[in-house]
């Protein structure tokens, strides 16, 4: 009782302290340069797709209408292989079928809600010569109003997974349903390996929507071999939560756990390490937003003239049954 007394003055103290110090401060925050921003990828079998933004004020609102504002259209946007540049098309969502709109989400990661309700250019090419292949390198290169960005990206090998797997969490007493996604990796003896997990639920709700309708990548689940260089280790991760979900999921004590019944899609992403500190100061970023001790800093992208990422993907796919 003793104790829990004096806890209790030291609040006190501390309050009238702090209450005596308390003072209103404005701070004048610079206007910073509107800049453009690449989101790129290209991965074996499938065509380069380039998201194309621009910069937002911190302070502007946020809505379906300002997010469509910051999608930039009308760029010439080309792709080299070593063949010659190639010129890709400017897809706007507002013309594809709903089985197109699908699609897109899946390869870009854009919410199926936003494709549906504003009208969203994308760059992206049908020609197969274009289509990405494990060790070629692919140069980008973005003209859009006075501007120039590029930079260049190579498709690592992939490294495959020795064996993936489902494993309840046990967390609770009597919890039989809820698990985390395992695998095992065996690094290559060599070292500057990288590495980034994505996963989506592809088993279906009862409307037949899909759970998951894009690839989702958690916290955490980016990183290299420094640790790991030439060694078995078996992982686990948890189930990522997409941007602004409000899924039932997402908010009771499923959340974070895949369960029994799922059906998981994996990616295992073999990444170059301009693309690991892309994909990992991201993470940092995002995962530290309204920790007052944090140092903010932008992403640290590849793209000359401009922020973002040109990144080349190794995939190893597989599919983990939850039972």
């Amino acid at each position: 009782m003793e104790l829990r007394i004096l806890n209790l003055a030291g609040l006190a103290v501390c309050a009238v302290i702090f209450g005596a110090c308390e003072k209103d401060i404005d701070v004048d925050l610079p206007d910073a340069p509107e800049q453009f921003v690449v989101e790129g990828t290209i991965e074996p079998g499938l065509p380069p797709f380039v998201i194309l933004t621009r910069t937002q004020g911190w302070f502007e609102p946020l809505s379906p209408t300002s997010l469509a504002g910051i999608f930039v259209g009308g760029a010439t946007v080309t792709v080299d292989n070593g063949d010659g540049p190639i010129a890709l098309d400017q897809v706007c969502t507002g013309s594809l079928t709903p089985e197109q709109l699908v699609l897109v989400s899946e390869l870009t990661g854009l919410d199926p809600a936003l494709l549906h309700a504003v009208d969203l250019c994308v760059y992206a090419s049908a020609n197969t010569a274009l289509f990405g292949e494990a060790g070629r390198t692919y140069t980008l290169r973005v003209q859009v109003e006075g501007h120039e960005l590029s930079a260049s990206t190579t498709i690592p090998h992939p490294v495959p997974l020795d064996s993936v797997w489902f494993k309840l969490a046990q967390v609770r007493p009597d919890d039989d349903s809820l698990g985390f996604a395992w695998c095992r990796l065996t690094d290559p003896d060599t070292t500057g390996n990288n590495y980034r997990w994505m996963a989506r639920r592809i088993s279906h709700r009862s409307d037949g929507s899909a759970e998951d309708p894009f690839y989702i990548s958690p916290f955490g689940t980016t990183f290299d071999d420094r640790f790991i260089n030439g060694l078995s280790v078996d992982l686990n991760t948890v189930r990522g939560r997409a941007p602004f979900s409000n899924k039932p999921e997402d908010e009771n004590e499923e959340a974070g756990f895949f369960k029994t019944g799922d059906t998981i899609a994996v990616k295992f992403l073999s990444i170059g390490r301009s693309e690991y500190e892309f994909y990992k100061s991201y993470e940092e970023n995002v995962s530290s937003s309204g920790d007052i001790f944090s140092t903010p800093v932008n992403a640290r992208g590849n793209i000359h003239g401009g922020l973002g990422i040109w990144a080349g993907l190794g995939v190893y796919a597989d599919t983990i049954y939850c039972e």
